[in-house]
């Protein structure tokens, strides 16, 4: 059986139709469901709603920014704590090409100009191969320039995915 029609006419504030009050009343003779959602919505509008305590809001909105405060702090100390892993890890990563580079900084950028030079043609032959399979990349337009469209959307879908993260986050309210 379908309750939608009579829950809603149970729940909304509108008047309803002498059509809609005769199929409701019929309806609240067979369904013990709806009946009980009546009554519980009945003793619900009778009831007197309590006034809140002298000072309630200037509570509240103490509460409310002593737990600001403790969760900007748990961000400070998380990202300062994230920072360092970070920078530990890049260090330890890159700790042979310091070394690399304390030691011969000519071979290290030698070796960075080499693989430099492998990635641009590597890139330039991705993108020649682009232009004869799927005819994509206009001929006119320099290899250069489709490298930065592409890192370009990278870094925006980054930003994008960032933000989506951050105005998404459901707020959990203040515990009284």
């Amino acid at each position: 059986m379908d309750h939608r029609p009579f829950e809603d006419w149970l729940l909304d504030n509108q008047p309803l139709t002498i059509d809609q009050k005769r199929e409701l009343n019929t309806h609240l003779q067979v369904c013990t469901s709806c009946t009980a959602l009546a009554e519980v919505n009945l003793a619900l509008k009778s009831v007197r709603l309590a006034e809140p305590s002298a000072g309630f809001v200037d509570r509240f909105q103490v509460r409310l920014a002593d737990r600001k405060a403790v969760l900007r702090k748990k961000n400070i100390w998380g990202f300062a704590i994230l920072s360092l892993i970070v920078g530990g890890l890049f260090t330890w990563v890159s700790w042979p090409v310091l070394q690399g580079l304390v030691q011969s900084p000519v071979n290290l950028l030698a070796t960075w100009v080499s693989s430099l030079v492998s990635f641009w043609a590597s890139l330039q032959g991705i993108l020649r191969a682009g232009m004869v399979l799927f005819k994509v990349v206009p001929g006119f337009v320099p290899a250069y320039i489709w490298a930065v469209i592409l890192f370009g959307t990278g870094a925006w879908s980054l930003v994008w995915v960032a933000s989506l993260i951050k105005f998404t986050k459901v707020s959990q309210g203040v515990q009284l």
